[in-house]
């Protein structure tokens, strides 16, 4: 049995939740806001296979001991409990079940703790850049306005900014006007990278599999265009491939998708990150659920045990 963990609400955790009904493969399902609020959960330290799980929704009690592989979203819903009590409790158990997905004796896709560097895309992207022998784009991570207007300055091809954390923020293109808000860099450390004229590309690395895809836009951040980007699937050259490839083996992650910017006037391409818990449900349907279908493959061969 596959158990699933995540969120009812999150559109990619019911595509993952899908392709597995759809595979006729024997799960339950976890919904992290209703465990919260109605579900028990208890966590023997001596034997963790012994976790006991009821999500408080009418379904059954589960035992890890009955559990082949995980299929883990977990998001922290705290912030969205109707009262402090709530928030309290959804907190702890999203603590507790991260820390005991990555200890248990399990396939877990993906130990929600293994890769965390992203936490700080600066340190991710110079962390795992040399592992699989790739360059990123020239970088600033700074709350100093006079450090960050020299660099702006130094890079002629414009300079892109964007969040610093793992927040989910929209790559933006410096402007003469955003230097009058510079000020505000002293209370928000900002990152900023010298801009790579050119496609973005997304590759989804199952394992040994991958899967890719070139993106046409016509704005900065192609995630903001509505219904005007080009997709068109691609096979990475091979230096990529093999890069992603030690990335999975050296950051113990089965499923990731990873980032590039190819610089249009060179064919040189740019790392930018490798997120741990991907939306791949576009690219999935895109690719004819090739995704899914290796997914449902990894959990259920038992290659996911890390």
């Amino acid at each position: 049995m596959i158990l699933c963990i995540g969120l009812a609400a999150d559109p990619t955790f019911v595509h993952g939740v899908r392709a597995l009904a759809q595979g006729a493969i024997r799960f339950e399902v976890v919904d992290l806001p209703t465990l919260a609020l109605y579900g028990d959960l208890h966590i023997p330290l001596d034997d963790l296979r012994t976790t006991r799980v009821r999500a408080g929704d009418g379904g059954p009690e589960i035992t890890l001991s009955e559990v082949s592989a995980v299929w883990a979203r977990p998001l922290n819903v705290s912030a969205a409990a109707p009262d402090p009590r709530s928030a309290h409790r959804a907190d702890g158990q999203y603590q507790a079940l991260c820390r005991l997905l990555e200890a248990v004796d399990l396939p877990v896709l993906n130990p929600p703790l293994r890769e965390a560097s992203n936490a700080s895309k600066v340190l991710h992207a110079v962390s795992l850049a040399p592992v699989a022998g790739w360059r990123i784009p020239r970088s600033c991570l700074t709350n100093d306005p006079a450090t960050a207007l020299a660099f702006v300055r130094d890079c002629s091809h414009g300079v892109v900014f964007k969040g610093a954390s793992a927040a989910k923020t929209w790559a933006t293109l410096f402007r003469p006007e955003h230097e009058r808000l510079l000020p505000r860099l002293v209370r928000s450390p900002t990152l900023f990278q010298e801009r790579i004229v050119g496609p973005d590309v997304r590759v989804h690395v199952v394992g040994e599999h991958a899967f890719g895809e070139l993106i046409d836009s016509r704005e900065l951040d192609y995630r903001t265009a509505h219904g005007t980007n080009r997709y068109t699937p691609l096979t990475p050259p091979p230096e990529i491939l093999q890069g992603c490839r030690r990335l999975v083996a050296a950051t113990g992650v089965p499923f990731l998708g990873v980032d590039f910017k190819i610089e249009a006037a060179t064919g040189e391409w740019f790392f930018l990150e490798a997120n741990s818990m991907p939306c791949y449900e576009g690219y999935d349907v895109r690719a004819g659920g090739a995704i899914s279908r290796a997914l449902v493959e990894r959990l259920t061969s038992g290659e996911t045990a890390v």
